[in-house]
């Protein structure tokens, strides 16, 4: 329905086991998507409690098991509304096979409604209502639901879908809001949450080997990129970067897996400025604070190259209007394509920005060359 009405020209899933993936380390593709709708039925989080006891010990370990599940999607949730692009949740009934079966009707409906309460809180985040007609046997199958996990008739997928068209198509035109909105609705227990992660960023120079990811992410990130994806960048162009000792290789790792080269960013010194060219970022890595450890860093080696100033050029593009919104929210406009950080006020205004700004410490960055270079600044979230 979405490609049919012309609002997004290709339509990807991704099934139950792999929400959680998404949402925390989505692959590079999704630097292109549009939006993400989410649909979720509380129920399915039971079905893995086999054969739930027919008393209160049974619903006991339901509850706590949804507890947990609904205080860890939220977070999840959030991170993947923190990259930006518009997210959509729709909550669907649980009404199927699994709480008939173990008499969860009234306790799925509760912490169904709980959480799209705690969903109506998270910014960047359309909360949907389930369409009242979609009910009864036309839209319900109760075997598929139990042989394969599929709960509804195709009759009652063509109409979810039709629904879901016409409200992504109405609300997709929406402006971005920005991360500094999001982080500032922000929970303590995301907070933890992301401390949790044990997010690791290492940032080193650029060197021959590294020439295939300095390539990938030059070319493809598009949103959270000073200069917008450069998809025409010639291979020599590639080279002198990696060649002028100033390019430097952004990786990132957490609990869930490394997540290797994931931002480049290339600067030089002039007089007391540190002057950032490029800075870009994979979307796979937003929302974990990554940006943050990145201009955290560029303060540590600014304040070592006594430079009073961090200086962002920016060059609007098609898409990285993220990327604008990031340094409206830390750093003072002089000119359409100049950003300042005063060296002296980043570590304030990261904290007051960010979603934990005490959940990482940084390594030194040591300096080495003409212009200087981080030979190895490790920031990592406190375990």
């Amino acid at each position: 329905m979405l490609k049919s009405s012309r609002t997004a020209d290709d339509v990807g899933f991704t099934p139950a086991h792999g929400m959680r993936e998404y949402m925390l380390a989505p692959a590079s593709d999704t630097e292109h998507i549009l939006g993400t709708v989410v649909l979720l039925r509380v129920e399915d989080w039971l079905r893995n409690i086999a054969n739930p006891p027919p008393d209160s010990s049974g619903e006991a370990s339901a509850r706590q098991e949804l507890q947990t599940r609904v205080r860890d999607f939220v977070n999840e949730l959030t991170i993947l509304a923190y990259r930006g692009k518009p997210v959509w949740f729709l909550a669907c009934p649980s009404t199927g096979w699994i709480c008939e079966r173990g008499n969860l009707v009234s306790l799925s409906r509760t912490y169904t409604n709980l959480l799209v309460a705690r969903v109506r809180n998270v910014a960047q985040v359309t909360t949907l209502n389930w369409p009242a007609a979609l009910s009864g046997d036309s839209v319900d199958d109760r075997q598929a639901d139990q042989l394969k996990n599929i709960p509804y008739t195709q009759y009652g997928f063509d109409q979810l879908a039709e629904f879901l068209a016409a409200q992504v198509g109405r609300t997709l035109a929406r402006s971005a809001q920005s991360a500094s909105q999001i982080a500032a609705g922000a929970s303590p227990e995301l907070a933890r949450y992301l401390a949790g992660l044990c997010v690791q960023v290492e940032i080193a120079p650029a060197g021959e080997s590294d020439r295939g990811a300095v390539d990938r992410i030059m070319r493809t990130a598009a949103s959270f990129s000073l200069t917008g994806e450069k998809p025409d960048m010639s291979d020599r162009q590639v080279d002198t970067l990696i060649a002028s000792g100033r390019c430097l290789l952004v990786s990132v790792c957490d609990r869930l897996g490394d997540h290797g080269p994931s931002g480049v960013l290339v600067y030089g010194c002039s007089a007391d400025d540190l002057i950032i060219e490029e800075l870009s970022l994979s979307c796979t890595v937003l929302g974990k604070q990554v940006e943050y450890a990145v201009v955290s860093a560029l303060a540590q080696l600014a304040s070592e190259r006594s430079c009073s100033k961090l200086v962002f050029e920016y060059k609007k593009s098609a898409r990285n209007q993220p990327m604008l919104i990031f340094l409206q929210s830390l750093a003072n406009r002089e000119t359409e394509t100049r950003y300042v950080l005063p060296q002296n006020l980043a570590v304030e205004r990261i904290s007051a920005k960010a979603i934990n700004p005490g959940a990482w410490s940084r390594g030194s960055a040591k300096a080495q060359g003409g212009a200087g270079t981080i030979v190895n600044s490790r920031i990592e979230n406190e375990r």
